[in-house]
């Protein structure tokens, strides 16, 4: 009896402590991320992706206090300590339909070029629980992504055919997406002539025969003296490989060589950077 009697004492006490935790004040938990990955760098722009899920809450009564998410969002900034109250925010939603929260190729635009960024998920909860993701660090790129690039391709050059520059297409003369139309003719005793006429906004400028490959993007940014002047020229041995500099409407800017010319058809190349 002094045997059952002493067991009782040991388990009751524990019980009681047991019985105690229950009535104890519990804290939310923070949203839970997986981590943040880097899908895509560009010069002004960052693509990111990554989940938000509750938090594993310890017990019943914890779950309940951390409550559902209400807010959610990207923070990003140019120092690795972000904060939602200092930093740029993109907020992507209030109250999900469902967690965890799929965030998918989400981008972060209007950002400098070959500048060092910080980037994380950031949560917060009906019981007030605040958590921001792994931080992940990226730098943007100094020169745009090549939206289209055509290497020695060869298209008819008569009768007005248009061109799509931001595209790299031949197209209607009359399509809205026709950067510049083009005519090929003969001129007696002097022989082909090309003719190029810019439509709707786009600019140029002949830089007559350089070295293609060496001209760069920022040697394109930085030249301010482009214009909406027809281009003309004899295409011979001595302008073969010719080099177009231009802007398209659009804010493109590209370099764009006339290698050849033969009959009714011209060989190109065409390099347009994102805007």
């Amino acid at each position: 009896m002094k045997k059952r009697l002493f067991i009782y004492g040991l388990i009751l006490p524990a019980m009681l402590v047991q019985g105690c935790g229950m009535f104890t004040a519990v804290d939310p938990l923070p949203p839970a991320f997986s981590k943040l990955e880097v899908i895509d760098i560009k010069r002004n722009e960052i693509t990111v992706s990554g989940t938000i899920s509750n938090p594993d809450s310890k017990n019943d009564r914890q779950e309940k206090k951390s409550g559902n998410i209400r807010e959610y969002g990207l923070v990003y900034g140019t120092a690795p300590a972000l904060d939602v109250q200092k930093d740029k925010v993109i907020k992507l939603g209030e109250t999900p339909a469902q967690t965890p929260i799929s965030i998918q190729n989400q981008k972060i635009g209007s950002l400098a070029a070959d500048t060092r960024y910080f980037v994380a998920l950031y949560a917060r909860n009906e019981g007030g629980g605040m958590a921001y993701s792994e931080t992940v660090e990226v730098k943007t790129t100094v020169s745009p992504a090549i939206s289209v690039t055509r290497t020695s391709v060869k298209i008819t050059g008569s009768g007005g055919s248009g061109y799509d520059l931001d595209a790299g297409n031949v197209v209607a003369a009359s399509d809205p997406k026709a950067d510049v139309t083009m005519d090929l003719f003969t001129i007696t005793g002097r022989g082909t002539t090309l003719s190029i006429a810019p439509t709707g906004k786009l600019q140029m400028k002949n830089l007559g025969v350089i070295d293609y490959g060496k001209l760069a993007y920022l040697d394109l940014a930085l030249m301010t003296d482009l214009s909406t002047a027809n281009i003309g020229y004899l295409v011979n041995a001595q302008t073969a490989n010719t080099v177009i500099a231009f802007k398209t409407g659009e804010g493109r800017i590209g370099k764009w060589r006339i290698e050849a010319a033969a009959a009714n058809e011209l060989t190109i190349s065409l390099v347009t950077y994102d805007n």
